[in-house]
């Protein structure tokens, strides 16, 4: 009996996960996006990326051409907010050549793992993870989960949900307390985006290391800077290497680094962490 079990597990199984059919149709999909696919997010068929997909990306746009018309208005020098490199792989550089590889289906969702590689100036390679769902009979792209050590978020849905955290109005505050006073405690000024931002909502989240409190990360349009948020204080950091971020000040400093596809920051000081990890 428990063999007969099994082996309806297994059958199962291999059909959910190696149906030919339904990996030629997603392979379609995966081919038609990527072959096409140069690196701008703005430029990307949206034919090929599911409803909540694709509203990100509307959405992402759309705040960028409304940050180049108010500080057209506004005649500033200032540098318009955008999303800088590829958001659809791990690497912003983006890639030179990719390969399809394990695909696994369950009912209208799918995962596969594409290997890419960027041979532009020496030779990286990375995998991550493209999550497709069906949608009206036609499988989609719904996001893009990193898996590489340089990437700067947990998915392409992560990235644009941080570059549309929503920011008050009150942008003459240029302290934390008279911001949580302003917009509420949930709130911090933040020095990167020039506003009062819920931190709460921020994508990338550090546990501490007693697993009693939260820090949130957010990093610049550009990836040259990292803004740390804890409940008590923030630090704005330098990017010191691909994965790696430091404060200035050496004695109450810290630093941010990615390793084995997880953040820590700590004290410069003695390179204690202080916080690691991600929370979901």
């Amino acid at each position: 009996m428990k063999s007969k079990i099994l082996l309806s597990l297994i059958v199962t199984t291999l059909l959910f996960s190696c149906n030919p059919f339904k990996n030629n149709e997603i392979n379609k999909v995966i081919n038609a996006f990527y072959n096409h696919h140069k690196g701008p997010f703005e430029e990307v068929d949206k034919n090929l990326l599911s409803a909540g997909l694709s509203a990100l990306v509307d959405k992402a746009i759309a705040e960028e051409v409304k940050s180049v018309e108010e500080l057209k208005a506004l005649k500033s020098t200032d540098k318009p907010n955008k999303i800088e490199g590829d958001i659809f792989t791990s690497l912003s550089e983006s890639f030179t050549s990719y390969e399809i590889g394990r695909t696994s289906i369950y009912d209208n969702k799918a995962t596969v793992q594409l290997e890419f590689t960027n041979n532009k100036a020496g030779t990286e390679i990375w995998k991550d993870d493209i999550e497709l769902i069906k949608e009206n009979g036609a499988w989609k792209i719904d996001n893009v989960r990193f898996k590489g050590e340089r990437s700067f978020g947990k998915s392409t849905k992560d990235v644009l949900s941080q570059f549309l955290t929503p920011i008050t109005a009150v942008k003459s505050d240029a302290d934390d307390q008279r911001c949580r006073l302003s917009a509420g405690n949930q709130y911090q000024w933040s020095n990167l985006k020039k506003g009062c931002i819920r931190v709460l909502e921020l994508p990338i989240k550090l546990r501490s290391m007693d697993k009693t409190s939260i820090a949130s990360v957010i990093f610049s349009d550009d990836q040259k800077k990292a803004e740390v948020f804890t409940q008590n204080t923030s630090w704005v950091l330098n990017k010191k290497s691909l994965t790696a971020y430091e404060s200035e000040a050496s004695d109450k400093g810290v630093f941010l680094e990615k390793r084995n596809n997880v953040w820590r920051l700590g004290a410069l000081k003695d390179g204690k962490t202080i916080y690691s990890g991600n929370v979901e």
